[in-house]
């Protein structure tokens, strides 16, 4: 080596940087599998490509995701970068890692400010997209002070309780009905006072009565002009038309957000 030129030196130290590039991009992140349920074969995986975790706070959050993995696998993802919409990415990242497996990720991106989850299979026959919005309503505030492993814990958290049949609280469901609660009331009192306060009008008779109307005809004739044939011809019975179509198969998805 030290009776190389010095140039090809140079070029053989830039070629060893770009293959241990290459080999950096070539094994990302989400290889990390962290757990797998040695009953279901449903497995664990996190990447926080974000860097917003120590290796404590992420292991607590494993701990959270290993139930979930008796219905389907459980994925957590952090990202800084994304030009596409938080959806769109969940989706796609999901799809690489497990295709159309039953399965849950939770993802927290840095770049749109957005809470995600996706659902496969059995599991978003059980968590619906209804309830992937309460449970994002719920934890987002997590997010927005900073504390994004009790955000994802709890996600994964409430995912289970879901999942086992139970329920979780809703007080952003609560805090909205009320609100629309009051605007009723107060929409209607506005009507009663309107109702009242206006003054009485005549009835349709009162107006008819009041009316007063006469006519006269004078030097009427009629002339006859001519006269006109039209043929109409029967028409004939035809059958209808009869239609339908078929919904696409594929696999089952729900999933719901919360900006933070």
């Amino acid at each position: 080596m030290h009776n190389l030129h010095p140039a090809t030196r140079k070029l053989s130290g830039a070629c060893a940087c770009f293959l241990m590039a290459l080999l950096l991009f070539a094994c990302p992140a989400f290889a990390d599998s962290l757990y797998t349920n040695p009953e279901t074969g449903y497995e664990v995986f996190a990447s926080d490509d974000a860097n917003l975790l120590t290796e404590e706070e992420l292991a607590s959050i494993e701990k959270a995701m290993e139930p979930v993995t008796a219905y389907g696998n459980a994925v957590f993802k952090t990202v800084s970068e994304n030009s596409s919409s938080t959806r769109a990415y969940a989706e796609r990242y999901y799809e690489s890692l497990f295709g159309n497996e039953s399965g849950t990720l939770f993802v927290i991106d840095m770049d749109n400010r957005y809470l995600y989850i996706h659902n496969t299979g059995s599991v978003s026959r059980l968590v619906t997209s209804g309830q992937c919005d309460i449970i994002t309503d719920n934890i987002y505030t997590y997010a927005s002070d900073g504390d994004y492993a009790g955000c994802a814990a709890a996600a994964y958290q409430q995912l289970f309780q879901l999942l086992e049949g139970g329920r979780i609280a809703q007080p952003m469901k609560y805090i909205c009905n009320l609100l629309l609660a009051v605007i009723l009331a107060l929409l209607i009192n506005y009507a009663l006072v309107r109702a009242y306060s206006a003054g009485k009008k005549p009835s349709g008779s009162q107006l008819l009565s009041g009316i007063y109307a006469s006519y006269s005809l004078r030097d009427t004739h009629a002339d006859f002009s001519h006269q006109t044939k039209v043929y109409s011809p029967r028409s004939s019975g035809g059958g209808g038309r009869s239609g339908g179509g078929g919904g696409r198969s594929g696999g089952s998805h729900s999933g719901g957000g919360h900006r933070f």
